[in-house]
């Protein structure tokens, strides 16, 4: 019964581990890019050239720069903040950070995508 329990408990804190973000700065990310391509990160930053838009498929998404001095890299989450960030806000974003994303014909480079996860809810807190 101890060795259930134990091996529940180790089970249980795996995944509260495999779920966690790994908190970075702007400035090592943008310095490294592909030592954080494809990580959970959370960073801290200002807000610079928000935009809540919509696409031509009809889908609501925002897009911004999280800066640290002269350093940024771009944000994007699809759907809408319930209340949406101003430019000079420091908020921390929680996503999934790309080195490069291909969409199309076009690329991105140093993104985080942000977008709602359920039970989560948006990866942007002021």
């Amino acid at each position: 019964m101890k060795r259930l329990a134990a091996l529940s408990f180790l089970l249980v804190a795996a995944v509260a581990l495999a779920n966690e973000y790994e908190v970075a700065k702007v400035s090592a990310v943008v310095k490294n890019p592909a030592k954080f391509d494809g990580k959970k990160l959370s960073i801290k930053g200002k807000v610079a050239k928000f935009k809540a838009k919509t696409s031509k498929a009809g889908n609501p998404y925002f897009t911004f720069k999280l800066e640290e001095g002269k350093e940024q890299i771009s944000v994007y989450g699809r759907g809408k903040l319930k209340s949406e960030p101003k430019n000079g806000d420091t908020v921390t974003v929680s996503g999934k950070f790309a080195k490069e994303k291909k969409l199309g014909d076009l690329t991105f480079k140093n993104e985080i995508d942000v977008t709602e996860k359920p039970g989560e809810g948006f990866g942007v807190k002021k």
